[in-house]
């Protein structure tokens, strides 16, 4: 049997890797937030595809009030696809 909110450990590791930057942007209670967000984002369904990050990432910058900041992030999450 499947599991309903299925996600590929490739596409895990590189959510791993986008907290760590998320969380050097905003500081220790940036852990709090990139739980509650993953928490979020596993619940809404299965992840099989690279543009499934890139909403993470999305849902991560959000949580970033300061615009500049929230950018730097983007910027850098982008970044592990090879792009900016």
């Amino acid at each position: 049997m499947t599991e309903p909110h299925r996600t590929l450990t490739i596409l895990l590791k590189l959510c791993d890797q986008v907290d760590e930057l998320f969380i050097e942007e905003v500081g220790p209670f940036g852990q709090l937030v990139v739980t509650e967000t993953r928490e979020s984002w596993l619940a809404a369904g299965p992840h099989v595809k690279p543009t499934d990050v890139r909403h993470y990432i999305d849902l991560l910058a959000r949580e970033i009030p300061d615009a500049d900041r929230s950018q730097h992030f983007l910027t850098k999450a982008n970044a592990l696809f090879g792009s900016t």
